[in-house]
């Protein structure tokens, strides 16, 4: 028997293609919202414009996905909701993110603030 030689999961194309997706995925949905935000703020309906910012990177995650070596074995119907829905958790998984880093940013901001504020000897009672 020949040895297979194990592949560093960092190596791997899937890996790869994932890694890829992960990135392109928020910075799509950042240059939609910053060239359609004039016309799309015109809707008034916060509803509407959260799909229609999201519609452009949910279709280049699924097609950068769905042309991925992800589930090959799967075809048909099942491979492409699979693929749009992972689609669609890659895009909430960003937003999520992206919220969590914003919150850390604003409260080690406040941190910082306060820190100097005690060293400096503001706001005494």
């Amino acid at each position: 028997m020949e040895e297979i030689e194990q592949i560093p999961a960092v190596e791997r194309p899937l890996w790869r293609e994932m890694v890829i997706v992960w990135f392109v995925c928020p910075l799509v949905l950042t240059f939609t919202y910053l060239a359609a935000y004039p016309w799309v703020s015109k809707l008034q309906d916060w509803s509407a414009e959260c799909l229609i910012y999201a519609i452009l990177p949910i279709a280049v995650t699924f097609f950068l996905l769905y042309r991925s070596g992800w589930h090959r074995e799967i075809t048909g119907f099942a491979r492409t909701c699979s693929v749009f829905l992972l689609s669609c958790v890659i895009l909430a998984g960003d937003l999520i993110a992206v919220v969590v880093v914003f919150c850390m940013a604003v409260f080690f901001f406040c941190l910082i603030a306060f820190i100097v504020n005690a060293f400096v000897g503001g706001n005494h009672w």
